[in-house]
């Protein structure tokens, strides 16, 4: 009786025994994979920034984030941030990057574009735009369709990842988290891209439908990888046979009227002949009629 009830006795121990290796292997491995994550110091939005605003330390604080997830061009040295103004709204915890801060004045976009990069802009309709809800400063992925051939499904391609927008129509900052009414209609967006990825872009605008994907602001732009463009090219139709050759047509028999003989026309009178021992005699510029002696 007493060994019946020390069986689930031993089963409960037992059971708590392999719960706690497993806890514990659980931490250890979450530990590992804590310290195996690379931390990047980087400068951030401490509270809603306004556009125009300058960088003090009411604005910035500096924190920590995961490689990951943060821009390459992000602000890594407060002397990077001394001086400056805000390009854009940045929100709070927003990490900040050289696309998002300039000198004073730099309201033109050439001062907003950055180094060693072109601004590109492309037609865009509301649906294709995320709605209007992109604005100036965004991060966005460009997705091409290619036009159908014959009966193949066209496969899309995120040609571009992480593109900066640096304008939406002819608004090159937004002082707002609402997007204005005028966006919800636009008719260009802006990019900032290398002058390879202009190239593409161009050649994909001309010869593809394209579409806009609007990006988290935390996300890395190498998260994702650009994918290659494939343009379909029509099948070669066959060679046609050349058509049969018509039939001659047959053969229709003419008939040639009867030749009706003529009496030929009289032969013209001969020249009257001239009378015999009389030759003509040339003297000079005046001529006669002389007479031979027979």
């Amino acid at each position: 009786m007493k060994n019946a009830r020390r069986v689930p006795l031993f089963v409960g121990i037992l059971l708590a025994l392999g719960t706690g290796v497993l806890l514990l292997n659980y931490l250890n491995s979450l530990r590992a994979s804590v310290t195996t994550v690379e931390m990047r110091h980087v400068f951030v939005a401490s509270r809603d920034v306004p556009a125009r605003a300058l960088l003090n330390d009411s604005f910035v604080a500096e924190a920590t984030r995961p490689a990951t997830e943060v821009d390459q061009d992000a602000v890594t040295d407060r002397k990077q941030v001394d001086g400056k103004y805000s390009l854009i709204t940045i929100p709070a915890g927003s990490v900040l990057t050289q696309s998002k801060i300039g000198e004073g004045g730099a309201d033109a976009l050439p001062a907003r574009l950055p180094i060693g990069m072109r601004a590109v802009s492309i037609s865009i309709d509301r649906v294709k735009g995320v709605a209007g809800l992109i604005q100036p400063g965004d991060r966005v992925d460009v997705i091409a369709v290619p036009p159908r051939v014959g009966s193949e499904v066209p496969k899309a391609s995120a040609i571009l990842r992480g593109a900066l927008v640096l304008a939406m129509g002819n608004a090159v900052e937004t002082t707002s988290a609402t997007p204005s009414p005028d966006n919800q209609n636009l008719t260009t967006v802006t990019l900032a891209l290398t002058p390879k990825q202009v190239d593409l872009l161009a050649s994909a605008d001309l010869n593809t439908t394209l579409r806009l994907a609007l990006r988290p602001p935390k996300e890395s732009i190498r998260a994702y990888p650009a994918e290659p463009l494939a343009l379909g090219v029509p099948d070669k139709q066959p060679a046609q046979a050349p058509p049969p050759a018509a039939a001659a047509p047959p053969a229709t028999v003419v008939a040639t009227p009867a030749v009706v003989a003529t009496a030929p026309k009289p032969a013209p009178p001969p020249p009257a002949a001239q009378p015999l021992g009389t030759v003509p005699v040339i003297e000079l510029d005046r001529t006669e009629a002389g007479s031979v002696r027979q």
